[in-house]
């Protein structure tokens, strides 16, 4: 019997003995680590670089150089290629902030036909009902979420559908709206929309709402449609199909203060310190994967800080694991830069921050900024303190917003938070987070501007003969709502297609395709 074994980990490999292609198939392997697998990457290259070189001796050097090169740039894609190692970790320690969605409201159940019989009523009339209209799908925040999580296994969103109507002059039930939860701060754009275009949806604090697709209205029955000079109408219409579309979901969370710096510069555990929170902390880069949340609670005041994973020197450019946090900076009101007063260069950290947050965005290197040099327990970083100070002062940091600080003893940290309450009180009274989405809260009109004698007449050659095929808005409304197993629906569809258009001779053929009609005619008059 043939056993499987797990082939994530590669155990028991031996490197040197691996193809070319092994590069790629280690570098698929899930390191949770950037640090871990950067490393790994250099020992397996250096190793088949090696035996590349031995067993190529007769070759000539081009081709060597050509192989060193090429493992070269494996590893340099390997490097500045981000989203590529997230797409690679275990969904457990991935950070879901993106995710795309198709949301359709639901259709308008159909018109009903009958007639009233009952003894003693003679010539009773017809009794059809309307049908109920199909439910809406509405965005809420919900402050228990964090992450878009929930949409990495369902995609599809459907609202359901009215009932139909039914005899007796009864109407279908209209069918209840659906509301998809998110956590606050997300933003829902339609797919492919541009980033300056304005937002559909942005829904910034827990509890708020807004529409995102309506429901089509309910058929009307028979009894809508009697008259003086029709007293029997057997005519009903179909349900209005409910609007769908593709949706951009993207999370920017919602914070006063964003801690920010270098890899490895103490800012998850200056957050394990000042708040409740317990993100996980290690003595090597990139422990912290996804931003992390903690409320500072201090003199009777409380605080939302967020801990972004550390930046590198071209994170603009998708180098490291910050830049796809850096949008959760955007919505904070100040920024606390943490250096790491254990580097050889703090400055140096210190200036391609601010480099690549101007980069990134002008108006996250415009937000106010507390400085705060971490490490001063460490004899070569307290020591430097004064000089690294003014070097500071002489890049344009006030001298009232840095401080000095260790986050693993709690030197200076009750400090840093009162210059943060103080910086918070200094920026004007304004709501925290704003949005200039369309965020529409209530149910539009059922009116619709659109005229049936606005439509657009195209024609192509099949099979010898012209087909001409009519598009517009309310027309093809009309034509999916008619009813084609009544011939007084199909009569009244050509009637007012008449009276629109002036058409004479009409073929009527009706497509059904992803809940779009196409009615093509034989128009002459339109030649």
């Amino acid at each position: 019997m043939q056993s499987c074994q797990p082939h994530t980990h590669r155990q028991g490999a031996r490197l040197g003995a691996l193809p070319l292609p092994a590069v790629h198939q280690i570098s698929r392997t899930p390191f949770v680590c950037l640090h871990h697998k950067r490393r790994r990457l250099h020992a397996v290259a250096s190793k088949l670089q090696t035996a590349t070189l031995q067993t190529n001796d007769t070759t000539d050097d081009a081709g060597s150089e050509w192989e060193v090169e090429w493992f070269d740039e494996a590893l340099e894609a390997a490097e500045l290629k981000p989203a590529t190692l997230q797409n690679k970790l275990p969904a457990e320690v991935r950070y879901f902030d993106t995710a795309q969605i198709f949301v359709r409201g639901g259709g308008g159940g159909k018109g009903c036909v009958a007639f009233r019989r009952e003894k003693y009523v003679p010539k009773g009339g017809p009794a059809g009902g309307n049908g109920g209209s199909g439910g809406n799908v509405w965005v809420q925040a919900d402050d228990s979420l964090n992450s878009l999580t929930t949409f990495r296994k369902q995609v599809h969103y459907r609202a359901d559908n009215g009932r139909p109507g039914g005899g007796s002059n009864m109407t279908g039930a209209n069918a209840e709206d659906l509301i998809i939860k998110v956590p606050p701060g997300t933003v829902i754009r339609a797919k492919g929309a541009a980033e300056e275009e304005v937002p559909l949806a942005e829904v910034v604090h827990s509890g708020d709402r807004a529409l995102l697709m309506t429901g089509g209205r309910g058929g009307r029955g028979n009894a809508s449609f009697k008259s003086g000079w029709n007293k029997a109408p057997q005519i009903a219409d179909l349900g209005e199909e409910g609007r769908e579309s593709w949706l951009e979901l993207e999370l920017k969370l919602v914070a006063d203060v964003g801690i920010i710096g270098v890899p490895n510069a103490g800012k998850s555990t200056l957050l394990s310190v000042i708040t409740a929170a317990k993100p996980k902390v290690a003595d090597y880069p990139f422990t912290t994967l996804v931003p992390n949340l903690g409320v500072c609670e201090m003199n009777y005041r409380t605080t939302v800080f967020a801990d972004i994973p550390g930046l590198l020197e071209g994170a603009h450019a998708g180098r490291g694991l910050g830049h796809e946090f850096l949008r959760h900076c955007q919505r904070a009101r100040i920024l606390v830069h943490v250096i790491d007063g254990s580097s050889p260069d703090p400055v140096g950290d210190y200036a391609a921050i601010q480099t690549e947050l101007q980069l990134f965005a002008e108006d996250l290197a415009s937000k106010p900024q507390i400085v705060a040099y971490n490490k001063m327990d460490v004899p070569d970083s307290s020591d430097y303190w004064q000089d690294i100070k003014h070097s500071l002062e002489a890049a344009g940091v006030p001298s009232e917003r840095m401080c000095a600080m260790s986050a693993v003893t709690g030197q200076g940290v009750i400090d840093l938070v009162k210059l943060v309450h103080t910086a918070l009180d200094e920026l004007p009274a304004e709501d925290v987070a704003t949005t200039t989405a369309v965020n529409q809260t209530e149910l539009p009109k059922r009116h619709s501007e659109a005229r049936i004698d606005e439509f657009s007449i195209d024609f192509e050659l099949e099979s010898g003969q012209r087909v001409y095929t009519v598009t517009g808005e309310a027309i093809e409304r009309f034509a999916q709502m008619t009813n084609w197993d009544y011939y007084e629906a199909a009569n009244r569809f050509q009637k007012v297609l008449e009276a629109a258009g002036g058409l004479k001779s009409i073929c009527i053929v009706i497509y059904h395709v992803d809940a779009l009609v196409c009615c093509i005619f034989d128009i002459a008059k339109h030649i």
